[in-house]
């Protein structure tokens, strides 16, 4: 197969949007304090949010001139699948804290890009280099750090849940990956969105959750469903259409230390010295995957483009084979299997 080189100024724009991402949804627990503060169910939060997103989104498509024709494939898949799977993990992860506390899941959700990595080799069947492998445990060495020492006595339940959501997230980022190609990253956003708070609005239904809130509760979707999540839902999918999904799962690592950092300066918490350890070693790991994956070509998740779009926008498209940029990264390296896959 053939891969197709992009530049550096894609490359660049897809690891500042991955940083965004991680910016954005690191911000929102600290965002959902004042919620919850209110008495607002993390469900009830989470479908609000969402429905405030699906109108930014809609609009940003509407407004910019991108309405295209979506294949309907790409479009269900996007919806359904990836939508169902996103919201399912947000409400497991949410569960979770509430059985045992936030420090535990906050370490055990970052073993997503492991499954990422794992999820990549099993459909492209290559390689993914053993650098990222070493990034992506130094990370979750450096969460632990920010965790602190002591996590407390955790349910079995909320570790279980924990690891779902991980899973969950991993699945939800690599099965994006190529329908996200097709679609375009703001349609992406809005499908996956509206899948996902569906989702979310069915779980905080048969929970029974008031949706009868407060002016904070409101404040509080408002600023997320308008800002935070176009930037967090839409940074997260241009990041995985430039560069895929394992880089992008290990930025994530970020956003927790994007959390504490806010929460220091707007809720004034305090970190303890061995979390300021684990907040370096998190952003040097950070730091050093567009470092590693420089040095790999890079190739399109899908068919090379006749005519590049515009962000988000519907493409025409090479029907010429391609491969994803984690197959192409391991192709140097193992050249022979380069054609074994076609990278879906």
């Amino acid at each position: 197969m053939r891969p197709s080189h992009e530049g550096p100024g894609p490359r660049l724009h897809g690891w500042a949007a991955g940083a965004a991402s991680a910016s954005a949804y690191g911000s929102m627990s600290v965002v959902a304090v004042f919620a919850f503060n209110s008495g607002a169910s993390p469900a009830v939060l989470l479908t609000l949010r969402g429905i405030f997103a699906i109108l930014a989104i809609g609009s940003i498509w509407v407004l910019t001139g991108r309405v295209r024709r979506i294949p309907w494939a790409a479009a269900v898949g996007l919806t359904v699948v990836c939508g169902i799977v996103f919201g399912a993990q947000v409400v497991a992860f949410f569960v979770a804290v509430q059985l045992g506390g936030a420090q535990l899941p906050v370490v055990v959700v970052n073993v997503c890009p492991l499954l990422v990595i794992g999820l990549v080799w099993l459909r492209d069947r290559t390689p993914v280099p053993l650098t990222l492998i070493l990034l992506a445990v130094i990370t979750i060495v450096g969460l632990i750090f920010v965790a602190g020492a002591s996590t407390g006595a955790a349910s079995l339940s909320a570790l279980g849940l924990t690891l779902l959501s991980a899973a969950g997230y991993a699945v939800y980022l690599v099965t994006s990956e190529r329908w996200v190609h097709q679609v375009g990253t703001v349609a992406s956003a809005g499908l996956v969105t509206f899948g996902s708070t569906a989702t979310i609005a069915v779980f905080a239904l048969a929970t029974a959750d008031n949706f009868v809130v407060s002016a904070p509760v409101w404040h509080t979707a408002i600023l997320q469903g308008l800002i935070l999540t176009p930037v967090g839902m839409g940074g997260a999918l241009y990041a995985v259409r430039r560069l895929g999904s394992v880089p992008l799962s290990l930025l994530g690592a970020l956003e927790p230390v994007v959390g504490l950092t806010l929460a220091a300066v707007l809720l004034h918490e305090s970190l303890a010295p061995m979390q300021w350890v684990g907040v370096v070693i998190i952003v040097a790991a950070c730091t050093a995957v567009p470092l590693v994956s420089r040095r790999q070509p890079l190739a399109a998740a899908a068919p090379a483009l006749l005519h590049p779009p515009g962000l988000g926008e519907a493409t025409v498209l090479d029907p010429r084979p391609q491969v994803s940029p984690n197959t192409a990264r391991a192709a140097d390296d193992n050249p022979a299997r380069c054609g074994e896959s076609d990278g879906g």
